[in-house]
């Protein structure tokens, strides 16, 4: 069965998306299980809770990414 959602790798594009606002950027390394990623220097957490890789430090509704496949 094939993945439903794309997985994280280094070089992959992703949009980093604040409240009114969307940029474009790319992975800079994954955590060794795949459930955090640095992105322009920051790292992102997977949070069990909405399933989205979120800022760490913020809330589960804060500054998340959006990966994009291809």
């Amino acid at each position: 069965m094939a993945p439903t959602r794309p997985i994280p790798s280094p070089g992959m594009p992703v949009r980093i998306v604040h409240l009114g606002a969307v940029e474009p950027a790319v992975i800079d390394s994954v955590g060794p299980d795949s459930r955090s990623v640095v992105v322009a220097g920051r790292t992102y957490t997977l949070r069990e809770v909405n399933g989205r890789f979120v800022r760490e430090g913020d809330p589960w509704y804060g500054v998340r990414l959006s990966l994009l496949e291809g």
